[in-house]
């Protein structure tokens, strides 16, 4: 398969963070160095000056941006509590299986799909596979719960009808709602396990978005954002990819990083 590709790309201009001002000249150039490990001290201070400590609006960021961090473990922590501040009733979703022996298995194992959906009314969430791609509902895009669609005598082993999900402006197509645009109605899809293909997992492809991993934010472009590096460069490219999800600096608040963070890409691949 390899020998049969004939044509290389490679992209050459930044169209995500494009324009012609200073600013956004220098935010490119550092978004380069960064990606190759060759950060300055001025590339440092630059982003120390987006702290949260040091961000006017924080009050905006805090309530709308997504936050990408470092592990999975601080994204479940950050999401359970944006859910719980919506003060609505939780809604756990479990999974159907077709053999018990998978469901202990992961979503990655399950094709994005998670063993239990805890979800509600205004909860943010993302789609973890590709469903109208023409219309641009992918793998990545993003809306707000708007309804939960319960069939009638609902029990706890049922899964709901369907989820309406208000999308964002990604989503090109029809709404289901007359006076709410971008509505969308999910419903649970399959997939079989990647350690067995004979063992089915049946859920919503969703997951809860205030915060995503780093990892799962690649090809995504984000209004704002709230972006903890963590303390190493586990994956290479990892801090590029943080820091190139939104078109301007102005669009993003980073935590506090020591300017040998910005380093770890070489020292990591090294060890």
């Amino acid at each position: 398969m390899y020998r049969e590709f004939t044509t290389n790309v490679k992209f050459k201009t930044n169209e995500r963070a494009k324009g012609a001002d200073a600013q956004q000249e220098i935010f490119r150039a550092l978004q380069i160095r960064v990606r190759d490990g060759n950060s300055t001290i001025e590339d440092w201070n630059m982003l120390l000056s987006r702290q949260p400590q040091k961000v006017e609006n924080i009050n905006e960021f805090q309530e709308s941006a997504v936050r990408l961090s470092f592990g999975n473990q601080k994204v479940v922590q950050d999401n359970f509590s944006k859910l719980s501040d919506l003060k609505v009733p939780i809604v756990a979703i479990n999974a159907h299986h077709s053999h018990s022996k998978v469901k202990s298995c992961t979503a990655e194992e399950n094709g994005g799909l998670e063993p239990t959906l805890y979800v509600a009314k205004n909860a943010r969430v993302i789609l973890t596979r590709n469903l109208w791609t023409e219309a641009g509902l992918c793998n990545g895009t993003m809306g707000t719960i708007k309804d939960i669609i319960f069939p009638e005598n609902y029990g706890p082993t049922m899964l709901p009808i369907a989820i309406i999900i208000q999308f964002n402006n990604d989503y090109i197509g029809p709404t289901f709602c007359h006076n709410t645009p971008n509505c969308v109605p999910i419903y649970p899809v399959s997939n079989c396990s990647t350690q067995d293909a004979s063992c089915e997992r049946i859920q919503f492809p969703l997951k809860l978005a205030w915060s995503i991993t780093i990892h799962k934010s690649q090809g995504l472009t984000l209004k704002s954002c709230i972006i903890g590096l963590g303390p190493s460069e586990k994956v290479a490219g990892l801090a590029y990819v943080a820091l190139s999800r939104v078109r301007s600096i102005t669009d993003l608040v980073i935590k506090p990083m020591s300017f040998e963070r910005l380093h770890l890409l070489k020292k990591d691949i090294q060890l």
